[in-house]
């Protein structure tokens, strides 16, 4: 459990990097607004994320992995449609997004690996 709410917390925190970072990216509500919309994103990446890898997976191996950045594009306009704490200014902002996303979510990630090697593994006991 608490694996999955430092997920959340590394999420909420590179979509208000993202918002920092592009002007084209609206994000309200603060940190809180940025913790809902992680929510929001996870459950759509867990169930419309899925299937898309699932038909898109041929090009996803044809482009070597590349195809991801625009599912997860695709993932992040529909968070924005969903949801009023997200607002994203086209496809194009999109993809810059959805990439700047990805590398913020994974460096932070392996900070806290690195600094705290016991907290992101998911075989909690508490």
């Amino acid at each position: 459990m608490k694996a999955l709410l430092l997920r959340m917390v590394v999420l909420a925190t590179a979509f208000l990097v993202v918002d920092a970072v592009m002007d084209t990216v609206t994000i309200s509500g603060g940190f809180f607004g940025a913790i809902g919309l992680a929510v929001v994103y996870g459950l759509i990446s867990a169930v419309l994320g899925t299937l898309l890898r699932l038909l898109t997976l041929p090009l996803v191996l044809i482009t070597v992995g590349l195809f991801e950045i625009v599912i997860n594009a695709v993932l992040l306009s529909v968070t924005a449609g969903l949801t009023d704490a997200l607002e994203i200014d086209g496809f194009g902002s999109a993809l810059g997004a959805a990439v700047i996303l990805s590398v913020v979510s994974v460096l932070i990630s392996l900070v806290i690996a690195v600094v705290f090697p016991q907290a992101m593994d998911s075989d909690d006991a508490s």
